[in-house]
């Protein structure tokens, strides 16, 4: 059995209102896609931060997250598909899982 990421304010941007935190860390810790997670928290150790998170787009249910800086497709794998975007109007490039809901983290 693998140990769960535990995110703490510490991966999330300055930018995020106080009153927005506890949602976020909660929707990381106890919502995103284990895949998700994962990536989340290697981009965490290398210097990205959330930027926001939310619920139930792109489909009911699931957990899109936002990362500050762009990041690429090095994490892909079966669980977790890699879409270059770029796209100005809505973003860069993602991941998203390949299960229903469809979890997302966009940059």
């Amino acid at each position: 059995m693998t140990a769960r990421t535990v995110f703490t304010e510490d991966c999330l941007d300055t930018s995020i209102q106080s009153g927005e935190r506890r949602n976020i860390l909660a929707l990381l810790n106890e919502r995103l896609h284990p895949a998700l997670q994962a990536i989340v928290a290697a981009e965490v150790s290398a210097g990205n931060r959330v930027r926001d998170a939310n619920v139930d787009w792109p489909d009911p249910g699931s957990v899109h997250v936002t990362l500050a800086r762009r990041f690429d497709g090095r994490h892909a794998n079966a669980e977790a598909v890699f879409s270059l975007c770029n796209d100005p109007h809505y973003w860069h490039a993602d991941y998203s899982t390949a299960n229903e809901p469809r979890h997302l983290l966009i940059c």
